[in-house]
Order: C-alpha cells, then structure tokens, then sequence
C-alpha cells in the first residue's frame, strides 16, 4: 500500500476517534480563568504535543504489549471494531445535549473545573491531553493500526498522521473561542454526527478484517 494511503487512512483512523471539535466546550470552561491569550495557547500546546506523546507511545509499544498479555490481531481489530461501532451509535443516536460526551468518555468534569481556576496550566495534560484528546478510543484506533501496518516505513507514516491530528488539535484548541462562536452548538453537533458515521464505517471494517482469517481458519480445521 503506499504511504500516503496509509497516512490517509490512519489520519481518519486516529482524528475521528480524538475529536479535537468535541472538546471545544470543555477547553473554553476548564480556561476561563486564564489570565492572557498566551497561556491560553500553552494550554493547548502542551495539551496536543502531550496527546501526541501517548499515541506514538503506544503505536511503538504496541507489538510488545501484543506479545506480553498474548492477544492475536483479529481478536484486537475485532474488539476494536466492536468499541468503534458502539461508540459511533451511541454518539448518533444521543441528543444535542450530550456537549460534553463523545465516544462514551465523559469531556469535563466539576472538579476539573475547580482545578483549573486554582492552576490553568495542570490541566493541560490531565484531562484534555489525557482523556479528552487520547482517550481510550484513540488509544485503541492506534492499538489496532500497530498490526494493519507493521513495516518500519508504515510505522512511520502513522506516526507522521499522529502528528497531524495533533497539530490539527492545537490549531482547533487555539482557536476555540472564534470556531466556538462561528459554528454554535449545532454546528458541532452535526461535525460530530459526521465524524460518527465514519467512525462506524472503520469499526465495522476492522470486524470484517479480525474476522476474515478466523473464519478461514476454522474452515481449514473443518476440512
């Protein structure tokens, strides 16, 4: 497959499962205290590269977590195409009022709140880097892609796509405040109704590709 095929794919892969969009309402009311629009940008900076730093940590240790607990790729795609598929129906047939909730992970909570009016900045990481950017659905879109492109070249261009959906989540982080006031509430609702159908599509698509060598396999043994 060429790599730019495998950039595409794993950059849909990775960005419909961290939803830079969704996190909007969350970033604005975990920021509000902060004092300049130069924190604000810290804030988000270090949010996107930390959000970063987990996926590629987990794309390079992937193959040994695969090995240590003695999990097979079709069993992994499989259970990852289930999460993407319940997690993309949830998402569509959930009102407009579920701001805060995408993919199943809860986006803010009160005491994050109170935690960032006491220290914007720790809150960079713990919650929006980690769970809001690089929840456990972009942990295992990532998880899966370790297996469907293992070459060295391949590896690459994932992590190339990583960064992309990470700097794409900066700029979104960023400009929060203008992307918030332009596309409203149901502007973000449809994005991630959107974003949901395509989430679907590769979750049912990971099922047919865990399952296919199963199958084969059972009919060689019925054989």
């Amino acid at each position: 497959m060429p790599l730019y095929r495998v950039v595409l794919l794993s950059f849909a892969a990775v960005m419909s499962m961290v939803n830079p969009f969704a996190v909007i309402p969350a970033f604005i009311a975990l920021t509000d205290r902060v004092d300049s629009r130069r924190n604000r940008a810290r804030v988000a900076f270090v949010a996107a590269a930390g959000s970063v730093a987990v996926l590629v940590t987990f794309l390079l240790a992937g193959n040994f977590l695969f090995k240590f607990f003695g999990i097979t790729v079709p069993a992994f795609q499989i259970m990852g195409g289930i999460l993407f598929l319940t997690n993309a129906l949830r998402i569509l047939i959930a009102d407009d009022r579920r701001a805060y909730n995408v993919g199943g992970e809860k986006r803010m909570e009160d005491s994050d709140v109170e935690k960032a009016e006491i220290d914007p900045s720790s809150i960079a990481v713990v919650p929006i880097a980690l769970p809001m950017l690089s929840g456990p659905g972009a942990i295992t879109s990532v998880m899966v892609l370790v297996n469907l492109y293992p070459d060295l070249d391949q590896k690459f261009a994932v992590i190339v796509a990583i960064a992309a959906v990470g700097a794409l989540s900066y700029a979104v982080l960023l400009a929060a405040l203008p992307i918030s006031r332009v596309i409203g509430v149901r502007g973000r609702a449809v994005f991630t109704k959107v974003m949901s159908l395509l989430l679907g599509a590769i979750g049912i698509q990971f099922m047919i590709n865990g399952a296919r060598p199963v199958l084969i396999e059972i009919m060689k043994v019925g054989r």
